[in-house]
């Protein structure tokens, strides 16, 4: 009887047991962000005005370190992020800016009442109401100019609406990424070879190619010689490259 007894129990205990782990919601993956030592200013635009942190070293140093630390306390939900930035939602995106690296870009937004950080492809997180303080307090404070930043790069394909670029040596956008998918609103008439600066709003979106948040211009710095691509003779094609012969 006793043995008897004590198996029931048993069984009521793993059955009990598979119940709370079926039940558990399981939890996304952690926030990444960069390490402390290398960033040098946070940054919030809500599209039309853009905010910085504090440009003096003490009071820099203080309001990087809360921030950061508003962010690594979030809670980790179950949702997950599968897009470049969040879809129908109206976001503020948070640029943590880094000393010749690239940084981290985070979208903060509020749904049904209730705010989240999303990180492109990692996750998405809830919050504590002192970090939508904080940015509300930023962008209150912040013009209206917004931030504009540029680079040259030369372009590597070209398509009816966009082009794909490489950011030019030295630049910091070639810290991010050596491709970048740009759209050619004006339709630029460019061909593959051509030296372009491309002004935007200085997001760059964790994808690849990456892209950039809003590009502001493209311009022509120098364009290739009209019939120079066909002074370029396919020969072959190995291992997915294609070699040319050059005529002289």
């Amino acid at each position: 009887m006793k043995k008897k007894l004590c198996s029931i129990v048993c069984l009521c205990s793993l059955v009990s047991i598979m119940l709370c782990a079926c039940g558990k919601e399981e939890q996304g993956n952690p926030i990444r962000l960069p390490a402390r030592e290398g960033i040098v200013s946070i940054g919030v635009s809500d599209g039309d005005k853009y905010a910085m942190s504090p440009n003096t070293e003490v009071e820099a140093t203080k309001f990087i370190d809360e921030f950061l630390s508003m962010l690594r306390d979030m809670e980790i939900t179950s949702q997950q992020s599968v897009n470049d930035v969040p879809v129908n939602k109206d976001f503020i995106t948070i640029n943590i800016n880094c000393d010749g690296v690239a940084g981290t870009t985070l979208f903060y937004y509020v749904d049904k009442k209730t705010e989240y950080v999303e990180q492109p492809y990692q996750g998405i997180y809830k919050p504590a109401p002192a970090l939508g303080n904080c940015i509300t307090e930023m962008l209150a404070s912040a013009d209206n100019t917004p931030l504009m930043a540029a680079f040259r790069a030369s372009v590597i394909e070209t398509n009816d609406d966009s082009i794909i670029v490489k950011p030019v040596d030295g630049s910091l956008e070639l810290n991010s990424a050596d491709k970048f998918h740009v759209s050619n609103k004006e339709n630029l008439e460019l061909q593959i070879g051509d030296l372009v600066e491309i002004s935007y709003n200085g997001e760059i979106m964790e994808s690849y190619p990456a892209q950039l948040g809003e590009v502001y211009e493209i311009t022509v710095i120098e364009q290739t010689e009209a019939n120079a691509m066909w002074d370029r003779i396919p020969m072959v094609r190995i291992d997915g490259k294609l070699y040319y012969y050059i005529v002289n």
